[in-house]
């Protein structure tokens, strides 16, 4: 999921040029196209399942939309009315891109002089700006703002806005945002007085705070003690007589190809001990790369054989839908090297948008597919060339990872993330440890589409997956004793705590 572009900054001047009122019409026009689109093509309406919850949400959420919009006045106006309505439907791979330069995570306009992580349970205050005046220490926790409880005042400024308060994973990622102005108009400006109780006991001190220029230096060293930030993307280094790899980024490209290269480098010593794949905020990229990771470790072979894909497939039927794989199949046939390599996934392709017109042809609203494993395999495969083949053609295949792995999670683990992570968890001598992930949703391969004003797109998936392993929304918890419950931004305890889990 991208992070919404909301400080004014160079980027923003060329869009920030139009006027209220061309902002409020492209945010009504906007929202009356999320919402076709939504209702014309999103096979939770007619799959199974939610559809009566989903539908409700569809409608509460369009009304919230449509108020919203006649609103806006500004780019950050418009950009939320959006982003709030996609996040109300509560489906983790519905989202809003703005059509403009994504900042970093840390990004804001003004704040409160501090910043909060979610820690056991609480929003605790982990940073304070040093020329700050009558300030809650670093380590309190906030009790109340106004009249409204802890937990009512995050719920208010954080929930659907930044992300889903009742996933673990996305409570640990929006806590900074607690005490920052991000530009939203729709929650209110900083709160003025809030309670704190210092050293987290007792009934607490009220706290008059000031909403100030939040520079970005600050900015990002406030973050940084919320939330753990990945300083090395990629790479391997030698941990507790085994090996941790880097893998905070699945992006492809020249970085990940050295990364495989060095991997190739040590591998026979990488299979040899025990191995940590960090995967903390690896929220970019594709799946392909942790699975190029795990057919190196394990062995495409074995690797394939202990993945169980299960379930089924449910496309909803509509002309937007099938018009996708049209034009995938197009680029299959235009390319080609991967036509004349990969003849059988053309062949799929040409299948299913058969299966589309049948389907219409009959006036049915859906068609199903039984998975057939491995389709992930052979798509991961397919981006190195090579060939992953299906479980009944292999014999006995054996694991050359001989050591055990620790996979270490927190709630920057999204997206594809969670992809590899499913793939690994298959496997017999692999843990899950650290915090919970991010989650995502059971409707699948993102139609992207651009919305009529031109500022900004539209991302929802498509067809159903039943069956998964995971729940729908869901992500990765770790078991009992596999569950960091200290600060994740302490790399030496983590370290500490990770040698810990090999006997170390």
């Amino acid at each position: 999921m991208k992070t919404l572009a909301l400080a004014a900054s160079v980027s923003l001047l060329a869009v920030t040029a139009a006027n209220a009122q061309d902002w409020r019409a492209a945010a009504q026009q906007d929202v009356e196209a999320l919402h076709q689109e939504i209702q014309q093509n999103h096979p939770a309406l007619v799959t199974g399942g939610d559809e009566a919850g989903f539908a409700q949400r569809l409608a509460s959420g369009y009304a919230e939309a449509r108020d919203r919009a006649g609103r806006v006045r500004d780019a950050d106006d418009y950009a939320f009315t959006m982003r709030g309505f996609a996040r109300s439907l509560e489906d983790t791979n519905i989202t809003f891109d703005p059509n403009w330069q994504t900042p970093p995570l840390w990004d804001g306009q003004l704040w409160s002089q501090m910043t909060t992580a979610w820690r056991d349970g609480q929003y605790v205050v982990t940073w304070v700006d040093p020329a700050a005046r009558n300030m809650p220490s670093v380590g309190a926790t906030l009790i109340s703002c106004g009249d409204l409880s802890a937990e009512e005042f995050a719920r208010q400024r954080l929930d659907h806005w930044e992300g889903n308060l009742d996933q673990p994973g996305d409570r640990e990622q929006t806590a900074p945002y607690l005490f920052w102005d991000r530009g939203n108009p729709f929650i209110g400006g900083l709160p003025g007085s809030c309670r704190f109780a210092n050293n987290g006991r007792g009934r607490g001190r009220d706290y008059t705070l000031i909403g100030t220029f939040a520079p970005e230096p600050s900015r990002r060293a406030a973050w940084a003690s919320a939330v753990y930030t990945p300083q090395v993307p990629l790479g391997v280094e030698s941990f507790n007589g085994g090996t941790w790899i880097h893998l905070h980024d699945l992006t492809q490209g020249s970085a990940s190809q050295a990364f495989l290269a060095q991997i190739d480098q040590q591998l026979a010593t990488i299979q040899g001990g025990n191995v940590v794949i960090d995967l903390r905020g690896a929220r970019a990229g594709s799946a392909a790369l942790g699975y190029s990771l795990a057919n190196r470790l394990w062995g495409v072979d074995y690797r394939v054989s202990q993945q169980r894909i299960e379930g089924q497939i449910v496309y909803r039927v509509s002309p937007d839908n099938r018009q996708y794989f049209v034009d995938t199949l197009g680029r299959m046939q235009g390319d080609p090297v991967f036509a004349a390599n990969y003849p059988g996934a053309v062949r799929q392709m040409q299948d299913l948008i058969a299966q589309f017109d049948a389907a219409a042809a009959s006036g049915a609203q859906t068609f199903t597919q039984q998975i057939t494993p491995p389709i992930p395999a052979i798509e991961a495969a397919a981006v190195e060339g090579e060939e992953a083949a299906a479980p009944a053609e292999v014999a006995t295949p054996t694991s050359a990872m001989r050591g055990n792995v620790v996979v270490l999670v927190d709630g920057g683990c999204r997206n594809a993330c969670l992809d590899v992570v499913d793939m690994l968890a298959t496997l017999p001598n692999v843990r899950i440890a650290g915090s919970p992930t991010g989650a995502d949703s059971i409707h699948f391969e993102q139609t992207r589409v651009a919305l009529p004003s031109g500022h900004g797109y539209l991302n929802y998936g498509h067809k159903t997956w039943f069956g998964r392993t995971r729940a729908s929304n869901v992500g990765h918890t770790p078991a009992s004793g596999l569950a960091y419950t200290g600060n994740p931004t302490d790399e030496a305890a983590v370290r500490a705590w990770v040698g810990s889990l090999f006997g170390g």
